[in-house]
């Protein structure tokens, strides 16, 4: 079985054996993999290693690799664009150290949850698949040890810290209140709060308790009770008009966070 999910920084990967592929490379991305369960077979820059349960290996960019795992075996797959997790750790040139180790019981839970956010989430919604690539990269740079280990989590910790409700922030919030049913992305807020997309997702998320797409969704549900309740307008109208994808994209939403449809929602409040 092969599991694989892709967003514009990364790949994410399961893969239950019996599986092998031939000898190849990543020119622009960090591929760290991890058995979860069983052994792993690898070649890497024409050197053998045997993988065994939570025992992990780091494709640096252009080192040529090639894997087999058996009926018994499964592994977790990291691809990483280099830019990226170089952005977050906050490192120019970010070195990993060849061999790591992962607790696997923790990383197929967190896999778990990576994975169901990208495919219960809203495929065109930019800013959700930013905050779970933040999550990740911000999981494996905790779990790796290289290069970053020493500056990246002070740096990370010292500006949390000193962040606060500050005219930057006021802004963002401003913004997010004027424009929550258009098409915004972490970007355009990371812009306005002068900071780096990864660690301004952090810093939101330190102020006010959850992520600014969550912020956003909550608004956009909001507003969606309150339409129901006073308008007749139809399900697909209020998803469009609050900048959903689509009726069912609105629909998965409003369940997961009222407990109700919006059908029974409107229906409740005019009993």
């Amino acid at each position: 079985m092969i599991v694989q999910i892709t967003t514009p920084r990364m790949e994410l990967w399961r893969i239950d054996g019996p599986f092998s592929n031939v000898p190849h490379f990543h020119e622009e991305d960090f591929q760290i993999t991890v058995p979860i369960y069983g052994t792993c077979d690898f070649i890497q820059e024409n050197r053998n290693y045997r993988l065994a349960d939570g025992s992990g290996l780091v494709q640096h960019p252009n080192e040529r690799h090639v894997f087999e795992i058996g009926e018994q075996s499964g592994v977790v797959i990291f691809k990483v664009r280099q830019a990226g997790l170089e952005t977050f750790a906050r490192s120019e040139s970010l070195e990993l150290d060849l061999r790591q180790q992962f607790d696997r019981t923790k990383l197929a839970g967190q896999f778990h949850q990576w994975v169901s956010a990208l495919m219960t989430g809203d495929p065109n919604n930019r800013m959700a698949q930013d905050e779970t690539e933040e999550q990740v990269f911000s999981y494996l740079c905790g779990a790796l040890s290289g290069s970053h280990t020493s500056s990246s989590r002070a740096a990370a910790q010292a500006h949390i810290a000193a962040f606060g409700m500050d005219a930057y922030m006021s802004q963002v919030l401003e913004f997010m209140h004027a424009h929550y049913t258009d098409a915004i992305t972490i970007e355009e807020l990371a812009s306005i709060a002068k900071q780096s997309r990864f660690h301004f997702i952090r810093s939101f998320k330190s102020s006010f308790g959850v992520t600014p797409y969550q912020y956003v969704l909550r608004l956009r549900i909001d507003e969606a009770k309150r339409l129901l309740t006073i308008s007749d307008r139809s399900i697909t109208d209020i998803a469009m008009r609050l900048g959903f994808s689509s009726g069912s994209a609105f629909y998965r939403a409003f369940v997961k966070s009222v407990g109700v449809t919006p059908e029974h929602y409107r229906m409740d409040r005019r009993v």
